[in-house]
């Protein structure tokens, strides 16, 4: 039996199957013309194809070595890695297109040229998108760069998400080009179902959909950040981690507290860890009986006390003032403003301050009041 003698005579192709294609032009005007031996243009034809992938293994191989060399680059870096791994589909699709359009007289004498024009597209369009897929790595290197630039630790999130997102919409959107070549009308039917699907689950997770939406909000305005310090009504802890559904804050008592993020982008939110300064105050509570010159002496002191402390900022000048008198108590406020708002060298101050206004306070004869404790004259 001879090679040519198993290539079947006829592939019949659908009713609806397209017969112009931009490859070879329009089928029905092709002359067929028998090879002189089959056998011959089918091993030359994988010959040309293995050629061609085993140039793209090649110089895949070569590009990432190059890759690895520009360590400090990581953009150049994934672009040369990304064209490498792309080559070794690209090539041999192209060479099996160039490969039909040479012997496509050859294909029309036993009426397999539509199926070869169409099989070799379907390839061509699968290594497209695998390639786009490759590339895609591209920006996200890029994203990378700029997130590693930027203080914010939501932007260390949002790359992952993005890459994903992308990558998933281009084998989707691959895979229905890839159908489309095939069989337009089911490509149509595929893509009505998918749209039915869509507003279907639309309706049936619009909580799922409402936090994703509310998380992808909050990584753009960002009015945090990862390891941030907020309060969101009575609730006040740090900032663990945040999701596509809920956002992890870890209270002050150690328990975790999932915020879905719907909740959570349309509620005010107080970033504390972001503030400029801290404000703090105290009440010192002289005894009632003590002498207006006594309460106004007690002011001096703490005033001076207060003068270019630690943490001021001209801006934000300390305030010192009789508040109010009680029956137990002359109240004198002190409020000032720290900065920066480090919590920790902030209490520390506010407790070497009041030790001091105690201390000069005892020294000067002014005695400092205890609540419901009687005053006598």
């Amino acid at each position: 039996m001879s090679f040519a003698q198993i290539i079947p005579t006829s592939t019949p192709a659908p009713a609806s199957a397209p017969t112009d294609y931009f490859i070879i032009g329009d089928t029905k005007y092709i002359s067929p013309s028998a090879p002189s031996s089959w056998g011959d243009v089918v091993i030359q034809a994988l010959a040309y194809v293995a050629l061609a992938y085993l140039a793209g293994w090649v110089a895949d191989r070569i590009l990432r070595w190059v890759a690895a060399q520009l360590a400090n680059s990581p953009i150049a870096q994934a672009t040369i890695s990304a064209v490498g791994k792309a080559l070794p589909l690209i090539l041999p699709a192209y060479t099996l297109l160039h490969l039909i359009k040479v012997n496509k007289f050859h294909l029309a004498d036993i009426d397999w040229l539509n199926f070869a024009v169409t099989s070799g597209l379907f390839l061509c369009s699968i290594a497209h998108s695998a390639a786009i897929f490759f590339l895609v790595a591209i920006p996200i290197a890029w994203a990378q760069k700029v997130a590693s630039q930027s203080d914010n630790k939501l932007d260390d999130i949002l790359v992952p998400m993005f890459s994903t997102v992308v990558r998933i919409s281009v084998i989707l959107i691959g895979a229905f080009k890839a159908i489309s070549i095939i069989d337009p009308q089911s490509s149509n039917a595929i893509l009505g179902l998918l749209a039915g699907s869509v507003v279907g689950l639309a309706f049936a997770s619009q909580d799922t959909i409402k936090n994703v939406f509310g998380s992808v909000m909050l990584i753009i305005d960002q009015p945090f950040t990862l390891g941030d310090v907020i309060n969101i009504g009575s609730h006040e802890g740090k900032v663990e981690s945040l999701g596509l559904r809920s956002t992890t804050i870890v209270m002050l008592d150690g328990q975790k507290l999932a915020i879905p993020n719907g909740d959570l982008a349309t509620r005010p939110i107080v970033n504390i860890t972001r503030r400029d300064f801290i404000r703090a105050q105290d009440i010192i509570h002289l005894e009632a009986n003590t002498p207006a010159g006594k309460v106004g002496e007690a002011v001096a002191i703490i005033r001076d006390l207060l003068n270019d402390h630690e943490g001021l900022q001209p801006s934000h000048p300390p305030l010192v003032h009789v508040t109010e008198f009680t029956d137990w108590a002359v109240n004198v406020r002190l409020m000032y403003w720290y900065h920066p708002a480090t919590n920790t060298k902030q209490m520390e101050f506010n407790q070497q301050l009041l030790l001091r206004v105690a201390e000069r306070l005892q020294q000067a004869g002014i005695r400092l009041a205890v609540q419901g404790t009687p005053q006598g004259n």
